[in-house]
């Protein structure tokens, strides 16, 4: 485990305590600290990894139980899904999404350290940016050594459709998607805004589905990943597959290097202080109810992602002053009265339907100046080349923003509807 700066400082002041009781050396004292499981790439695991096996051999203990008891696989599954169609506890389309999923996978994380006696293990992840093909570990239906692959799906009616060697399209979890994802300046940008009208701590804003505005990780990379799958995965109850958990551990960990770049997390207590109450289970049995605040620091819920504390960064005063006026956006402030953006009416066009077969295509009519001057801004990279964050974020800051806002539009299916925006592409009128 690579330590954060935080948790060097803290811990350090232990191990110095220790080295004045009984002269035991610094690396010594440092070698006996308890070590956080590390949550790895499922990239280059094989088969028989001890990674994989102890999450193989814990779905299909789990898949084994009786659908009634606690932590059998259909049971645990409908705390996301009361059934394929209808969602449960589960949060979609508000601020609660992230939290919410990283406390219910370190649900799993737990019981299956519980029930293999296995403590060191963390559940791994699939990086879909670097490897976008589906695990092969997930594919076959027996491990080569003839056994049953308890990760592979055979439910009737909820079959994977994406083919096993087709990898997931790059505009969908490429590199440059992630890029844009980690320049986001604010949490409600990053992590999807809050419930429309939220004015309390009632459990009920916690499964207000679909009011906020969702960012490009939700939205894009989380959602699509899922329709793409197949299967159990578009479904509410989608934790039936055992792909599921390697699809969100990713998405955990890029909220930990967002944070670790600096990325802020929302400090409203609307957000901070909502209680998400008897949701998840601990290993006894009992209740685990955690706070939003409760779910910040990874090293203390046990487990890492090796974020080099080295990319760990603060907001300077320019981006600050930048995530104050995206925040009085995502809240509902008069959008007019705001500097430096644009609100779009949206298009009153009637009798316009968008089928299966046939995309809508609603052209918008956006101040040209504003727009070329967008246009025409020199890309920022993430200032991960040079380890400079709070300068990208300087530069992500400064300069002309047009943003669009898609409002009240009525869809079958939220979250599978793709929405392709493009600015100032007179090509496309040729197509």
């Amino acid at each position: 485990m690579n330590p954060s700066r935080r948790n060097v400082v803290v811990q350090g002041c232990v191990i110095g305590a220790g080295i004045i009781a009984s002269s035991v050396s610094g690396v010594a004292a440092l070698a006996q600290m308890p070590q956080r499981p590390i949550r790895r790439s499922l990239q280059g695991l094989s088969w028989n990894d001890p990674i994989v096996t102890t999450y193989r051999d814990a779905v299909g203990l789990m898949k084994q139980m009786p659908d009634s008891q606690k932590f059998s696989w259909v049971n645990l599954a409908r705390i996301h899904g009361r059934d394929p169609d209808n969602y449960h506890f589960c949060p979609h389309g508000n601020w609660y999404f992230l939290p919410w999923h990283r406390a219910y996978i370190l649900t799993y994380e737990r019981i299956i350290r519980f029930l293999t006696k296995n403590d060191d293990f963390a559940l791994p992840y699939w990086d879909w940016t670097d490897d976008p093909t589906m695990p092969e570990v997930f594919l076959e239906a027996k491990t080569p050594d003839g056994k049953t692959n308890w990760l592979y799906v055979s439910d009737s009616g909820f079959t994977r459709t994406w083919p096993p060697k087709k990898p997931m399209p790059a505009e969908i979890v490429g590199p440059d998607v992630l890029k844009e994802i980690l320049h986001s300046e604010t949490y409600e940008e990053f992590g999807t805004s809050r419930p429309a009208g939220q004015k309390s701590l009632d459990q009920s804003w916690i499964v207000d589905q679909n009011s906020g505005v969702q960012g490009i990780l939700e939205a894009r990379a989380h959602n699509l990943v899922h329709n793409n799958i197949g299967g159990w995965m578009p479904s509410a109850m989608s934790p039936r597959d055992a792909i599921f958990f390697m699809h969100h551990a990713n998405l955990d960990r890029i909220w930990a290097l967002w944070n670790s770049l600096g990325g802020p997390n929302s400090s409203d207590p609307l957000w901070t202080d909502m209680q998400i109450k008897n949701n998840f289970y601990n290993v006894d049995g009992t209740f685990f109810s955690p706070k939003v605040s409760d779910l910040f620091d990874i090293d203390a819920l046990g487990y890492s992602y090796h974020q080099p504390s080295s990319l760990r960064t603060n907001s300077s005063p320019v981006v600050l002053g930048l995530q104050s006026t995206l925040r009085a956006l995502y809240i509902g402030a008069s959008i007019s009265n705001t500097t430096g953006v644009k609100s779009f009416v949206r298009n009153n066009t009637q009798n316009l339907i968008a089928r299966t077969t046939k995309y809508l295509e609603l052209p918008v009519t956006v101040d040209a100046d504003l727009v070329t001057s967008v246009a025409r801004r020199r890309p920022i990279d993430s200032g991960a080349d040079l380890l400079d964050f709070r300068m990208a974020q300087d530069q992500r800051a400064s300069g002309p923003r047009v943003y669009g806002f898609i409002r009240d539009v009525e869809v079958t299916e939220a979250q599978s509807t793709m929405y392709r925006v493009f600015i100032d592409c007179s090509y496309l009128r040729q197509l």
